[in-house]
Order: structure tokens, then C-alpha cells, then sequence
């Protein structure tokens, strides 16, 4: 069965799916996303399968789930780590 007509995809397919339609994701972001919840998913054994309606909603944004605006602080400077060597 061809990629463009199935519904439930592992990674691999559906990062397939979205360089066909011109979305640029990548594994590393799509496991990221799953990782987090943003994009739910199925895991069978080691296959994680996800529906393409659900990764059609997170890439559309259709939950209003995008990332969310970082508080600016208004007290002054802000602290920094800095790594000693």
C-alpha cells in the first residue's frame, strides 16, 4: 500500500508524508513532538505509529497548541549560567 494512502504511519513514513506535501519535518522533530504529547501515538513493540489526521492537526496547529510565547522578565537583567572549564 502506498504511503499517501494509509493512515496509520511509523516515523519513517510519516516524515515521507510530509516531504511528498512540502512540510519540513524531520524525525528528530516528529519524536520530539511525540516525546513531549504534542502528537499522540501508538507504540508497538519498538514502532511507534502515529495517525496522519493527528500530525495533520499538530502541524496545522489546530489545537492551538503552538509554542507558547516566553515571559519576559521586566525586573532587570536576567541571570545567565556560564560553564566553567
Amino acid at each position: 500500500m502506498p504511503v499517501a494512502d494509509k493512515q496509520l504511519l511509523n516515523i519513517q513514513e510519516t516524515v515521507a508524508r510530509c516531504q511528498e506535501r512540502g512540510l519540513p519535518v524531520s524525525g528528530y522533530t516528529l519524536r520530539r513532538a511525540i516525546r513531549t504529547g504534542a502528537v499522540p501515538c501508538r507504540i508497538i513493540g519498538r514502532t511507534y505509529l502515529l495517525a496522519w489526521p493527528n500530525v495533520e492537526r499538530w502541524l496545522l496547529c489546530a489545537d492551538s497548541c503552538d509554542n507558547a510565547p516566553r515571559a519576559i522578565s521586566t525586573d532587570g537583567i536576567r541571570p545567565v549560567e556560564v560553564a566553567m572549564r
